[in-house]
């Protein structure tokens, strides 16, 4: 008996070595699986975003051999200089041919082309409602794929990628610029707080005859009349375009100097780029916007398109990344008074700041899923029409 406990008592010392030995092991992977790179689906990420200098230095050569680049955008002054002149100052290689044209004119004006066979655009520039049919057609392709790091960077964006793409597949149609964009505008010079304060009260009778828009089927107007119609119901706006009186043009300009001199001191579908040339000459300085029931966000003519089959795929490329950079960004906003959606930029219009920490207390119209609600207005509003 005494030779078997002396037996066990000899065997513990092994036991316990063998124990501890283990013990460390686990320890020790652990603390490798703590401190080695990430998951492979983590890693896979940050390669998705990353270009080689060697790669992105081909397509800036092959783009100054494409020497051109074809693109529609709007026809004023302001975002012309902002899209082609200061892009042709730091890309004197590549020639940007600009026509200037109002989103609901170049939709159907790019069917017919691509009916005929004709592949004519790079981009487009304008507002998401053509951006998005567009898209519908076919006619586009995603652009996400094509970022540098700088310009796919979650951080950069209010909301993320997720919101800097206002598609569905979240690829195709970036959109840069974001800002709170009330339905209506008011001269205050002839129309005092106390006598309208809210967009509600549009239907009142003693506007009528004193409020303007552009064609409401497309374009701004309609964001502004279908977002009214979202606020306030079908039957506002069927009593607001058959009671009111509203004079219609499909001139921006027009529009703009109309709300300016008091002709018409209401105006529905307006943004603060419109006043610039009237700011610059002492006319427009009190003009307001009216409260909504709902807190819109736009981003007006601030999104980008890439064509199928574009003519010249790397001046395009190069001309969406500059476009996306901040760099661009602070300055191309500040030409056209919109707050842009890049975090890294300076706001330019403070009262019409977007809340990053607050996205879901604002209806943006701007969306794919959004603008199918607002679809459901548009027969609403060609019936309603004066004829």
């Amino acid at each position: 008996m005494i030779s078997g406990s002396t037996s066990r008592h000899g065997q513990m010392p092994r036991i316990v070595f063998f124990l501890t030995i283990v013990t460390l092991f686990y320890v020790l992977s652990a603390y490798c699986a703590e401190t080695a790179p990430k998951t492979s689906k983590q890693t896979t990420a940050v390669r998705e975003v990353k270009t080689d200098p060697g790669d992105w230095k081909k397509v800036l050569e092959a783009a100054k051999k494409e020497g051109k680049l074809v693109m529609s955008g709007d026809p004023s002054e302001e975002w012309r200089k902002s899209l082609v002149d200061m892009f042709q100052q730091e890309y004197p290689d590549i020639k940007v041919e600009y026509i200037g044209m109002n989103g609901r004119d170049f939709s159907p004006r790019i069917r017919r082309e691509r009916e005929l066979g004709q592949h004519l655009w790079d981009l487009l520039s304008g507002g998401t409602s053509t951006a998005l049919e567009v898209k519908k057609f076919g006619f586009t392709v995603p652009i996400r794929p094509l970022l540098l790091p700088e310009n796919a960077d979650e951080s950069k964006w209010i909301g993320g990628l997720k919101s800097l793409f206002t598609d569905k597949e979240n690829k195709y149609i970036p959109t840069y610029t974001m800002f709170i964009q009330r339905t209506t505008s008011v001269n205050r010079d002839f129309l005092k707080d106390a006598e309208i304060k809210t967009s509600a009260q549009l239907l009142d009778a003693k506007f009528k005859g004193k409020i303007s828009m552009q064609s409401p089927t497309a374009g701004a107007s309609f964001s502004a009349l279908s977002n009214l119609g979202f606020m306030y119901g079908e039957k506002f706006i069927q009593e607001l375009l058959s009671k009111q009186n509203i004079v219609i043009t499909d001139d921006k300009r027009q529009q703009a100097e109309w709300i300016v001199r008091g002709k018409y001191p209401i105006t529905i579908g307006f943004n603060e780029t419109q006043l610039i040339p009237f700011v610059k000459q002492g006319l427009g300085k009190n003009i307001t916007t009216l409260e909504d029931k709902v807190i819109p966000l736009s981003t007006s003519l601030g999104s980008l398109s890439l064509f199928k089959d574009a003519p010249h795929p790397n001046a395009a490329r190069v001309y969406i990344n500059w476009l996306l950079s901040q760099s661009t960004q602070a300055r191309l906003c500040k030409n056209v008074r919109l707050n842009s959606r890049r975090l890294d930029v300076p706001v330019v219009v403070k009262e019409l700041a977007v809340d990053p920490a607050h996205l879901e207390n604002y209806f943006d119209y701007s969306t794919e899923e959004n603008l199918e609600i607002r679809m459901r207005f548009q027969p609403i509003i060609k019936a309603a029409m004066p004829k």
